[in-house]
């Protein structure tokens, strides 16, 4: 497996010839479907080489894998067989690989004129990923129980990087003799270890070393009728015994419970608020607890919160992170309170022209992304949510709300017992912590010994009303950013931010008060620019202070909460480099996860986030690869710390 499967960067578009009744790839110089029969093949070789829909009627969640997404045909077919035939509990994951994905046009080019799937094919198209960067995409069909994944990328390295039970396998894509690299030993041990007793699977191909491949990792064969011309097709299913598989980060494991236990979500920002609303997509019953009489009266509740990516010159896992967080938020939030109006992100000095250059240079991005602008770059893609109104679409589908102050939680009989000044609140079986910098008080004084490296900072904007709309600021349809930024004009007012300040621990847990000085420094930003003139001219209209929670590696926490004094006594020695395979898994802690360190990022990472969280509990496919999960996961400051003490 390669070190970084999944560089950012965007992959290359497939060079092919479109024809009125099929595409021919001039990479593999094969067809991606039969002309004339290409659809009543997909379903014969995919569909019914999987018994489906009969199978898929067993279970309340069936999980589909696909070697080559192509133009999404099987997809699609899928899609409307599903739309067809599923019951209204049933949950359907879809996932695909893809080295060379066509863009949206292309698609839209082939799909469009294939009258079957005209409602079906609209709506993908709305939401295919638009920046074809490499990795994760997952995309979410809420209105027919159904998520894509679409993995762009080897699909070798993809599977291997995939945490997911897959119920049935599509061997598609071009034929091993036009693609070898594919069909290889790697893949067919990784489908072994993805599978399980019953898993399906279904290919065009005969080819000798496929039945080889396939009876040497645990699938018994069956040949059937080819569809028309061809003779033969293959059939399989995995019988195998199931052994433990060894994963190269016990560290860094995740947990699911019972999928019929409602979940419990301790705080109502934008992190408790979207994993109330990701369980709620999936049919989960959910109870949301704030001391806050509704969501985001907090620091979530700025008016108009800024959504864009993070870069750096070094291709880091931080930066993917927050790139795919980003092109997941864009979906997620609703064209009605996002506003992609573009974030201008100005370079004043020579070095920070230098950085951009650099940036633009080194990973060729597509425009939709980034390109220069007027003294730096532009984001087009990005811009600022209207949070109230976000709020307030997703807190009216929430099923129970409950407005108290949680100070203390005891895990007492099987249940977690939440209480507030001694007074018994709630009992639930899954409890997820989700309010910020209060997790640290609340796990101090609970029977619990786990703590993080958590960090308080506290932050503030300003508003200002735009006297003159002919000046600079009032006419600028982007978001300005420097070291500060400014919104563009909406109501009439503009906001100002915002301060990144330290904080005495001793205040952590304390309402953040406002500055008196708050409108100095927010314009202070801007002391070199244009703006400086006008911004001077204004009086601050209103300020709104809040709490930030950070990290120490600037990235969020996402997970389950483990036992710490056992994994340091499982792990104690890891500096002598044992074989990973003689490391336990970690010991989870009674149905407690926890998401928070989002710093001054959490309305763009907090939808991927929620959407990971959820997948985790409920066992579904992982939104997050392999390298990702341990980039965010609750455990790796300990395992660190146990790395670099015992040296």
């Amino acid at each position: 497996m390669n070190k970084n499967p999944f560089p950012l960067a965007v992959t290359t578009n497939p060079i092919v010839q479109i024809e009125d009744d099929s595409v021919l790839s001039n990479n593999f110089n094969d067809i991606y479907f039969q002309p004339n029969n290409g659809l009543e093949e997909k379903k014969y070789v995919f569909l019914d080489g999987n018994n489906l829909p009969q199978n898929w009627k067993k279970k309340s969640v069936f999980t589909i894998a696909e070697t080559g997404f192509g133009i999404g045909l099987n997809f699609l077919s899928t899609l409307k067989l599903w739309h067809e035939t599923h019951e209204k509990n049933q949950q359907l994951h879809y996932i695909s690989c893809e080295l060379f994905p066509f863009d949206i046009q292309q698609l839209d080019d082939i799909l469009s004129p294939i009258e079957n799937f005209k409602p079906f094919t609209k709506i993908f198209l709305e939401k295919y990923p638009q920046v074809k960067t490499y990795g994760f995409h997952r995309i979410r069909f809420e209105e027919f129980n159904c998520t894509l994944m679409l993995i762009f990328g080897d699909c070798v390295d993809a599977f291997e990087n995939m945490d997911a039970k897959i119920d049935a396998w599509f061997l598609d894509g071009f034929a091993p003799s036009k693609n070898p690299q594919m069909w290889s030993e790697r893949l067919f041990k990784r489908i072994s270890e993805l599978s399980q007793q019953g898993t399906t699977l279904s290919t065009y191909s005969v080819a000798a070393n496929l039945k080889k491949q396939l009876t040497e990792n645990g699938f018994v064969i069956q040949k059937k009728k080819g569809f028309g011309k061809k003779r033969e097709m293959l059939t399989a299913t995995f019988q195998a015994e199931q052994t433990e598989i060894f994963e190269k980060q016990p560290w860094a494991q995740t947990f699911s419970v019972n999928e019929k236990d409602e979940i419990t979500i301790l705080g109502a920002g934008i992190a408790g608020l979207s994993i109330a609303d990701c369980f709620r997509s999936y049919g989960k019953k959910v109870t949301l607890i704030d001391r806050q009489v509704k969501p985001f009266l907090e620091t979530s509740g700025n008016p108009q919160a800024m959504v864009m990516p993070s870069f750096d010159l070094n291709d880091s896992p931080e930066a993917r992170f927050y790139l795919t967080a980003f092109l997941y938020a864009v979906r997620y939030y609703s064209n009605q309170f996002y506003h992609p109006v573009g974030v201008h992100h100005l370079a004043f000095t020579e070095k920070q022209q230098c950085w951009q250059d650099k940036l633009l240079n080194k990973f060729n991005l597509p425009e939709l992304l980034i390109k220069y602008h007027d003294k730096g770059i532009l984001y087009p893609s990005a811009g600022w949510l209207d949070t109230q109104g976000h709020a307030e679409d997703k807190f009216k589908k929430i099923d129970n709300y409950i407005s108290a102050e949680i100070d203390k939680i005891l895990f007492e009989d099987g249940l977690w017992h939440l209480f507030s000044n001694g007074k018994l609140i709630h009992k639930c079986k899954t409890l997820i912590l989700a309010n910020g910098i209060n997790v640290v008080q609340l796990l101090a004084n609970s029977n619990i010994d786990y703590q993080l490296p958590l960090t308080a900072k506290h932050g503030q904007i300003s508003y200002f009303k735009t006297k003159n709309s002919d000046s600079i600021i009032a006419k600028s349809p982007h978001v300005q950013l420097a070291d500060g930024y400014i919104t563009p004009q909406w109501n009439g007012v503009q906001t100002c931010g915002a301060t990144f300040d330290h904080l005495p621990e001793n205040q952590w847990f304390q309402p953040a008060l406002p500055e008196e000085d708050h409108w100095r420094r927010n314009i202070e930003f801007w002391k070199d620019t244009d703006y400086y003139p006008e911004l001077l001219e204004f009086q601050s209209h209103q300020t709104r202070a809040g709490i930030r929670v950070t990290t120490p590696d600037h990235l969020p926490v996402c997970g389950a909460v483990i036992d710490q004094k056992q994994f340091c006594k499982d792990y104690y020695d890891i500096h002598h480099g044992r074989h990973w395979k003689q490391y336990p898994k970690p010991k989870p802690i009674n149905n407690l996860y926890i998401l928070t360190g989002l710093g001054s990022r959490g309305f763009c990472s907090a939808p991927l986030l929620a959407e990971y969280l959820c997948n985790q509990i409920l066992g579904q496919p992982l939104t997050l690869d392999r390298q990702m999960q341990k980039t965010v996961h609750p455990n790796r400051f300990l395992y660190r710390k146990l790395q670099k003490n015992n040296k």
